[in-house]
């Protein structure tokens, strides 16, 4: 079984914390740890269901980059919300959890083709 790799955890959690916090005055270093801290938190609310899948508990950090990558924005700020949110979101996808009827299901196949475009 994998382990959760926390570092690398916590420096995907620093990342988006300054992405969400950047502004042309500066944030100060507690701020972004705080932030940080918070949405690491919230990620780790998903480890427990994802090892008991017997999934690769690294999705976490995984996600947090993806999050960063397409989702971050400055006006976000430091209401995590959102981004529990999209941690719930991203955890179904790659870990399935819901039984689905067509119409929902039909979505998986929007996901793979947009999946297949960006690779």
């Amino acid at each position: 079984m994998n382990l959760l790799r926390k570092g690398a955890l916590n420096d995907a959690c620093v990342e988006l914390a300054e992405q969400v916090l950047s502004s042309p005055s500066g944030v100060s270093a507690d701020l972004v740890e705080t932030l940080a801290a918070r949405f690491q938190s919230e990620a780790l609310h998903h480890l427990e269901f994802i090892q008991g899948q017997g999934r690769d508990p690294n999705l976490l950090t995984r996600a947090v980059h993806y999050i960063a990558d397409a989702h971050a924005i400055p006006p976000m700020g430091s209401d995590i919300i959102w981004f529990r949110s999209m941690m719930d979101f991203a955890v179904e996808l790659a870990v399935p959890n819901s039984g689905l009827s067509n119409l929902g299901a039909a979505f998986l196949a929007d996901v793979r083709d947009g999946l297949a475009a960006e690779r």
